[in-house]
Protein backbone atom coordinates (compact mmCIF):
# COMPACT_ATOMS: atom_id res chain seq x y z
CA UNK A 1 0.00 0.00 0.00
CA UNK A 2 1.25 3.47 -0.87
CA UNK A 3 -0.04 6.22 1.37
CA UNK A 4 -0.66 9.94 0.84
CA UNK A 5 0.55 12.53 3.35
CA UNK A 6 -0.49 16.16 3.74
CA UNK A 7 1.91 18.48 5.63
CA UNK A 8 0.34 21.64 7.06
CA UNK A 9 2.29 24.48 8.65
CA UNK A 10 2.15 28.25 8.23
CA UNK A 11 5.96 28.37 8.24
CA UNK A 12 7.74 27.20 5.10
CA UNK A 13 10.86 25.80 6.81
CA UNK A 14 9.13 23.07 8.86
CA UNK A 15 7.27 21.94 5.73
CA UNK A 16 10.52 21.85 3.77
CA UNK A 17 12.36 19.92 6.49
CA UNK A 18 9.62 17.32 6.81
CA UNK A 19 9.23 16.82 3.06
CA UNK A 20 12.94 16.53 2.35
CA UNK A 21 14.35 14.75 5.41
CA UNK A 22 11.96 11.97 6.38
CA UNK A 23 12.38 8.39 5.03
CA UNK A 24 9.14 8.50 3.07
CA UNK A 25 9.85 5.49 0.87
CA UNK A 26 10.45 3.17 3.83
CA UNK A 27 7.26 4.55 5.38
CA UNK A 28 5.27 3.47 2.29
CA UNK A 29 4.43 7.07 1.42
CA UNK A 30 4.12 7.76 -2.30
CA UNK A 31 2.49 11.21 -2.42
CA UNK A 32 3.28 14.30 -0.33
CA UNK A 33 1.18 17.47 -0.45
CA UNK A 34 1.60 20.74 1.45
CA UNK A 35 -0.60 23.55 2.74
CA UNK A 36 0.21 26.76 4.60
CA UNK A 37 -2.88 27.01 6.81
CA UNK A 38 -6.05 25.20 7.84
CA UNK A 39 -8.32 26.55 5.11
CA UNK A 40 -5.86 25.73 2.34
CA UNK A 41 -5.36 22.29 3.88
CA UNK A 42 -9.07 21.49 3.70
CA UNK A 43 -9.21 22.31 -0.01
CA UNK A 44 -6.03 20.31 -0.67
CA UNK A 45 -7.38 17.37 1.31
CA UNK A 46 -10.60 17.37 -0.75
CA UNK A 47 -8.47 16.71 -3.81
CA UNK A 48 -5.75 14.37 -2.55
CA UNK A 49 -7.76 12.51 0.17
CA UNK A 50 -4.75 12.01 2.48
CA UNK A 51 -4.22 8.97 4.65
CA UNK A 52 -2.06 10.94 7.09
CA UNK A 53 -1.97 14.65 7.97
CA UNK A 54 1.01 16.11 9.82
CA UNK A 55 -0.07 19.53 11.03
CA UNK A 56 0.87 22.40 13.24
CA UNK A 57 -1.87 23.26 15.72
CA UNK A 58 -1.67 27.04 15.97
CA UNK A 59 -2.03 28.67 12.55
CA UNK A 60 -3.67 31.80 11.11
CA UNK A 61 -7.23 31.75 9.70
CA UNK A 62 -7.96 28.26 11.09
CA UNK A 63 -6.09 26.21 13.67
CA UNK A 64 -5.11 22.59 13.24
CA UNK A 65 -7.88 21.19 15.43
CA UNK A 66 -10.66 22.95 13.51
CA UNK A 67 -9.05 21.88 10.24
CA UNK A 68 -8.78 18.24 11.39
CA UNK A 69 -12.43 18.13 12.40
CA UNK A 70 -13.45 19.45 8.97
CA UNK A 71 -11.25 16.95 7.10
CA UNK A 72 -12.59 14.08 9.18
CA UNK A 73 -16.08 14.81 7.83
CA UNK A 74 -15.15 13.75 4.28
CA UNK A 75 -12.05 11.66 5.05
CA UNK A 76 -13.02 9.68 8.17
CA UNK A 77 -10.08 7.27 8.15
CA UNK A 78 -7.44 10.00 7.92
CA UNK A 79 -4.85 9.88 10.72
CA UNK A 80 -3.46 13.08 12.29
CA UNK A 81 -0.09 13.83 13.83
CA UNK A 82 -0.16 17.21 15.56
CA UNK A 83 2.90 19.43 15.99
CA UNK A 84 2.96 22.24 18.53
CA UNK A 85 5.46 24.46 20.25
CA UNK A 86 2.85 25.42 22.79
CA UNK A 87 2.58 23.60 26.11
CA UNK A 88 -1.15 24.15 26.20
CA UNK A 89 -3.19 21.36 27.72
CA UNK A 90 -6.32 22.52 25.93
CA UNK A 91 -4.73 21.81 22.57
CA UNK A 92 -3.67 18.39 23.78
CA UNK A 93 -7.20 17.69 25.01
CA UNK A 94 -8.55 18.70 21.63
CA UNK A 95 -6.13 16.37 19.88
CA UNK A 96 -7.22 13.52 22.15
CA UNK A 97 -10.91 14.20 21.41
CA UNK A 98 -10.14 13.93 17.70
CA UNK A 99 -8.37 10.63 18.35
CA UNK A 100 -5.14 11.94 16.90
CA UNK A 101 -2.51 9.35 16.10
CA UNK A 102 0.16 11.32 17.94
CA UNK A 103 1.08 14.69 19.40
CA UNK A 104 4.68 15.86 18.92
CA UNK A 105 6.14 19.02 20.43
CA UNK A 106 8.25 21.45 18.46
CA UNK A 107 11.06 22.03 17.68
CA UNK A 108 10.90 19.27 15.11
CA UNK A 109 12.60 16.02 16.07
CA UNK A 110 12.81 13.99 12.87
CA UNK A 111 13.40 10.74 14.71
CA UNK A 112 10.35 11.26 16.90
CA UNK A 113 8.16 12.12 13.92
CA UNK A 114 9.49 9.10 12.02
CA UNK A 115 8.57 6.84 14.92
CA UNK A 116 5.10 8.38 15.06
CA UNK A 117 4.66 7.83 11.32
CA UNK A 118 5.76 4.19 11.62
CA UNK A 119 3.06 3.62 14.22
CA UNK A 120 0.44 5.26 12.00
CA UNK A 121 1.49 3.25 8.94
CA UNK A 122 1.35 0.00 10.91
CA UNK A 123 -2.16 0.86 12.05
CA UNK A 124 -3.23 1.75 8.52
CA UNK A 125 -1.78 -1.52 7.24
CA UNK A 126 -3.85 -3.42 9.80
CA UNK A 127 -7.01 -1.55 8.79
CA UNK A 128 -6.40 -2.40 5.14
CA UNK A 129 -6.14 -6.10 5.96
CA UNK A 130 -9.42 -6.16 7.86
CA UNK A 131 -12.18 -7.49 5.67
CA UNK A 132 -15.52 -5.80 5.51
CA UNK A 133 -18.49 -7.86 6.76
CA UNK A 134 -19.54 -10.50 4.27
CA UNK A 135 -22.89 -8.90 3.47
CA UNK A 136 -21.23 -5.54 2.72
CA UNK A 137 -18.70 -7.15 0.42
CA UNK A 138 -21.46 -9.12 -1.32
CA UNK A 139 -23.42 -5.90 -1.84
CA UNK A 140 -20.34 -4.09 -3.12
CA UNK A 141 -19.25 -6.77 -5.61
CA UNK A 142 -22.64 -8.14 -6.66
CA UNK A 143 -25.16 -5.43 -5.80
CA UNK A 144 -27.51 -7.82 -4.01
CA UNK A 145 -27.22 -8.69 -0.31
CA UNK A 146 -29.88 -11.38 -0.66
CA UNK A 147 -27.98 -13.42 -3.22
CA UNK A 148 -26.26 -16.39 -1.59
CA UNK A 149 -23.11 -16.06 -3.66
CA UNK A 150 -19.76 -17.40 -2.48
CA UNK A 151 -16.99 -14.82 -2.32
CA UNK A 152 -13.32 -15.63 -2.87
CA UNK A 153 -10.64 -14.38 -0.49
CA UNK A 154 -8.35 -12.91 -3.13
CA UNK A 155 -7.24 -9.39 -2.21
CA UNK A 156 -6.48 -6.65 -4.74
CA UNK A 157 -3.13 -5.00 -4.11
CA UNK A 158 -3.06 -1.98 -6.34
CA UNK A 159 0.36 -0.38 -6.38
CA UNK A 160 2.18 2.77 -7.35
CA UNK A 161 3.40 1.15 -10.56
CA UNK A 162 -0.17 0.89 -11.84
CA UNK A 163 -0.90 4.49 -10.89
CA UNK A 164 2.30 5.74 -12.52
CA UNK A 165 1.47 3.87 -15.75
CA UNK A 166 -2.03 5.33 -15.81
CA UNK A 167 -0.72 8.81 -15.02
CA UNK A 168 1.61 8.67 -18.04
CA UNK A 169 -1.19 7.58 -20.40
CA UNK A 170 -3.58 10.22 -19.07
CA UNK A 171 -1.03 13.04 -19.31
CA UNK A 172 -0.10 11.98 -22.84
CA UNK A 173 -3.82 12.00 -23.65
CA UNK A 174 -3.72 8.48 -25.06
CA UNK A 175 -7.42 7.77 -24.91
CA UNK A 176 -7.57 4.21 -26.26
CA UNK A 177 -4.59 3.04 -24.20
CA UNK A 178 -6.01 4.62 -21.05
CA UNK A 179 -9.41 3.02 -21.55
CA UNK A 180 -7.83 -0.40 -22.11
CA UNK A 181 -5.67 -0.04 -19.00
CA UNK A 182 -8.68 0.97 -16.91
CA UNK A 183 -10.73 -1.98 -18.18
CA UNK A 184 -7.90 -4.43 -17.41
CA UNK A 185 -7.60 -2.97 -13.93
CA UNK A 186 -11.34 -3.21 -13.36
CA UNK A 187 -11.41 -6.87 -14.48
CA UNK A 188 -8.65 -7.61 -11.99
CA UNK A 189 -10.59 -5.87 -9.21
CA UNK A 190 -13.73 -7.86 -10.04
CA UNK A 191 -11.88 -11.09 -9.27
CA UNK A 192 -10.61 -9.89 -5.87
CA UNK A 193 -13.69 -10.23 -3.66
CA UNK A 194 -11.67 -10.39 -0.47
CA UNK A 195 -10.75 -6.71 -0.81
CA UNK A 196 -12.19 -4.16 1.59
CA UNK A 197 -14.58 -1.90 -0.42
CA UNK A 198 -13.19 1.13 1.44
CA UNK A 199 -9.75 0.37 0.03
CA UNK A 200 -11.12 0.09 -3.51
CA UNK A 201 -12.96 3.40 -3.18
CA UNK A 202 -9.69 4.97 -2.05
CA UNK A 203 -7.75 3.43 -4.95
CA UNK A 204 -10.32 4.53 -7.53
CA UNK A 205 -10.25 8.05 -6.04
CA UNK A 206 -6.49 8.07 -6.59
CA UNK A 207 -7.09 7.32 -10.27
CA UNK A 208 -9.69 10.09 -10.46
CA UNK A 209 -7.13 12.40 -8.88
CA UNK A 210 -4.76 11.57 -11.77
CA UNK A 211 -7.38 12.88 -14.21
CA UNK A 212 -7.92 15.99 -12.10
CA UNK A 213 -4.19 16.71 -11.95
CA UNK A 214 -3.83 16.33 -15.72
CA UNK A 215 -6.89 18.51 -16.27
CA UNK A 216 -5.30 21.20 -14.10
CA UNK A 217 -2.11 21.00 -16.16
CA UNK A 218 -4.01 21.41 -19.43
CA UNK A 219 -6.46 23.94 -17.96
CA UNK A 220 -9.53 21.84 -18.69
CA UNK A 221 -11.87 23.87 -16.52
CA UNK A 222 -14.91 21.70 -17.26
CA UNK A 223 -13.11 19.02 -15.22
CA UNK A 224 -11.29 21.07 -12.59
CA UNK A 225 -14.38 23.08 -11.65
CA UNK A 226 -16.17 19.83 -10.83
CA UNK A 227 -13.35 18.21 -8.86
CA UNK A 228 -15.43 17.87 -5.70
CA UNK A 229 -18.25 16.21 -7.62
CA UNK A 230 -15.98 13.56 -9.14
CA UNK A 231 -14.23 12.78 -5.85
CA UNK A 232 -17.38 12.69 -3.74
CA UNK A 233 -19.19 10.57 -6.31
CA UNK A 234 -16.48 7.94 -6.11
CA UNK A 235 -16.31 8.10 -2.32
CA UNK A 236 -20.02 7.40 -1.88
CA UNK A 237 -20.66 4.51 -4.26
CA UNK A 238 -22.07 1.37 -2.63
CA UNK A 239 -21.33 -1.01 -5.50
CA UNK A 240 -18.32 -1.68 -7.68
CA UNK A 241 -20.41 -1.19 -10.83
CA UNK A 242 -21.31 2.36 -9.76
CA UNK A 243 -17.71 3.04 -8.73
CA UNK A 244 -16.54 1.97 -12.19
CA UNK A 245 -19.18 4.21 -13.78
CA UNK A 246 -17.87 7.19 -11.77
CA UNK A 247 -14.33 6.47 -12.95
CA UNK A 248 -15.32 5.96 -16.57
CA UNK A 249 -17.40 9.15 -16.47
CA UNK A 250 -14.41 11.37 -15.67
CA UNK A 251 -12.28 9.51 -18.21
CA UNK A 252 -14.76 10.23 -21.00
CA UNK A 253 -15.22 13.83 -19.90
CA UNK A 254 -11.45 14.39 -19.78
CA UNK A 255 -10.75 13.01 -23.24
CA UNK A 256 -13.78 14.70 -24.79
CA UNK A 257 -12.61 18.05 -23.42
CA UNK A 258 -9.00 17.37 -24.44
CA UNK A 259 -9.88 16.69 -28.06
CA UNK A 260 -11.64 20.03 -28.35
CA UNK A 261 -8.87 22.20 -26.93
CA UNK A 262 -7.90 25.38 -28.80
CA UNK A 263 -4.34 24.81 -30.00
CA UNK A 264 -3.70 28.29 -31.41
CA UNK A 265 -2.33 29.62 -28.14
CA UNK A 266 0.41 31.81 -29.62
CA UNK A 267 -1.95 33.96 -31.71
CA UNK A 268 -4.32 34.41 -28.75
CA UNK A 269 -1.47 35.48 -26.45
CA UNK A 270 0.04 37.79 -29.05
CA UNK A 271 -3.30 39.48 -29.67
CA UNK A 272 -3.83 39.91 -25.92
CA UNK A 273 -0.39 41.48 -25.45
CA UNK A 274 -0.94 43.90 -28.33
CA UNK A 275 -4.19 45.01 -26.72
CA UNK A 276 -2.76 45.42 -23.21
CA UNK A 277 0.96 46.25 -23.53
CA UNK A 278 0.39 49.85 -22.30
CA UNK A 279 -0.66 48.58 -18.87
CA UNK A 280 2.42 48.81 -16.59
CA UNK A 281 0.84 46.33 -14.16
CA UNK A 282 0.33 43.67 -16.84
CA UNK A 283 1.64 40.21 -15.85
CA UNK A 284 1.65 36.74 -17.34
CA UNK A 285 -0.76 35.75 -14.58
CA UNK A 286 -3.20 38.37 -15.90
CA UNK A 287 -2.90 36.97 -19.41
CA UNK A 288 -3.44 33.39 -18.19
CA UNK A 289 -6.48 34.37 -16.15
CA UNK A 290 -8.10 36.46 -18.87
CA UNK A 291 -7.48 33.86 -21.57
CA UNK A 292 -8.74 31.01 -19.40
CA UNK A 293 -5.52 29.05 -18.89
CA UNK A 294 -3.44 28.08 -15.90
CA UNK A 295 -0.23 30.09 -15.66
CA UNK A 296 2.02 27.01 -15.80
CA UNK A 297 0.33 25.52 -18.85
CA UNK A 298 0.17 28.80 -20.78
CA UNK A 299 3.86 29.59 -20.23
CA UNK A 300 4.98 26.09 -21.21
CA UNK A 301 2.71 25.86 -24.26
CA UNK A 302 3.67 29.32 -25.55
CA UNK A 303 7.41 28.74 -25.22
CA UNK A 304 7.14 25.31 -26.82
CA UNK A 305 5.28 26.79 -29.79
CA UNK A 306 7.44 29.83 -30.54
CA UNK A 307 10.71 29.34 -28.64
CA UNK A 308 10.47 32.39 -26.38
CA UNK A 309 8.68 33.34 -23.19
CA UNK A 310 5.59 35.51 -22.97
CA UNK A 311 7.54 38.18 -21.10
CA UNK A 312 10.19 38.23 -23.81
CA UNK A 313 7.54 38.81 -26.44
CA UNK A 314 5.87 41.50 -24.33
CA UNK A 315 9.20 43.31 -24.10
CA UNK A 316 9.63 43.10 -27.89
CA UNK A 317 6.16 44.57 -28.42
CA UNK A 318 6.85 47.45 -26.03
CA UNK A 319 10.25 48.20 -27.57
CA UNK A 320 8.73 48.18 -31.08
CA UNK A 321 6.07 50.69 -30.06
CA UNK A 322 8.68 52.78 -28.23
CA UNK A 323 10.73 52.99 -31.43
CA UNK A 324 7.68 54.23 -33.31
CA UNK A 325 7.01 56.94 -30.72
CA UNK A 326 10.66 58.02 -30.58
CA UNK A 327 10.82 58.34 -34.35
CA UNK A 328 7.39 59.84 -34.95
CA UNK A 329 6.48 62.00 -31.94
CA UNK A 330 7.82 64.79 -29.78
CA UNK A 331 6.93 63.01 -26.54
CA UNK A 332 9.47 63.25 -23.75
CA UNK A 333 11.30 60.05 -22.84
CA UNK A 334 9.30 59.50 -19.65
CA UNK A 335 6.09 59.93 -21.66
CA UNK A 336 7.25 57.37 -24.21
CA UNK A 337 8.08 54.97 -21.38
CA UNK A 338 4.65 55.45 -19.80
CA UNK A 339 2.84 54.99 -23.12
CA UNK A 340 4.47 51.61 -23.74
CA UNK A 341 3.87 50.21 -20.26
CA UNK A 342 6.89 51.30 -18.19
CA UNK A 343 6.18 53.44 -15.14
CA UNK A 344 9.90 53.81 -14.37
CA UNK A 345 11.67 55.96 -16.98
CA UNK A 346 15.14 54.89 -15.83
CA UNK A 347 14.25 51.22 -16.14
CA UNK A 348 12.83 51.85 -19.60
CA UNK A 349 16.06 53.55 -20.70
CA UNK A 350 18.16 50.67 -19.38
CA UNK A 351 15.95 48.05 -21.01
CA UNK A 352 15.71 49.88 -24.34
CA UNK A 353 19.49 50.26 -24.48
CA UNK A 354 19.99 46.58 -23.72
CA UNK A 355 17.53 45.48 -26.38
CA UNK A 356 18.58 47.85 -29.20
CA UNK A 357 22.18 48.76 -28.44
CA UNK A 358 21.20 52.44 -28.42
CA UNK A 359 19.79 54.65 -25.69
CA UNK A 360 16.33 56.12 -26.41
CA UNK A 361 17.93 59.49 -26.97
CA UNK A 362 20.49 58.06 -29.43
CA UNK A 363 17.78 56.13 -31.25
CA UNK A 364 15.66 59.25 -31.65
CA UNK A 365 18.66 61.19 -32.93
CA UNK A 366 19.26 58.61 -35.67
CA UNK A 367 15.68 57.76 -36.66
CA UNK A 368 13.57 60.83 -35.91
CA UNK A 369 11.36 61.92 -38.79
CA UNK A 370 10.61 65.57 -39.38
CA UNK A 371 7.37 66.38 -37.57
Amino acid sequence: MNYTVLIVDDEMMPRKVLKEHLPWETLKVAHIFQASDGLEAIETARNCMPDIVITDIKMPRMDGLQMAAAIREFCPRCQFIFLSGYSDKEYLKGAIRLKAANYVEKPIDLEEITDALKEVVEELDKLQKLKAPLDLRRLFFHGNTDADLPLNDKVFEGGQEQLDSLSFLIRQRKEAETENALRRLHREVLSCEGTDPAYLRHFYRQIIFLFLTAAETYNITSITQNADYYLYTAAGQETLVLLWDALFQISQAYFTASSGRDTDIVSRVDKYLEQNYKDPALTVLDAAHDLGFTNTYLCAAYKKSCGKTINQHLTQIRIRHAKELLANSTQKLYEVAKNVGYADGKYFTKLFTRETGLSPKEYRGRHRHDI
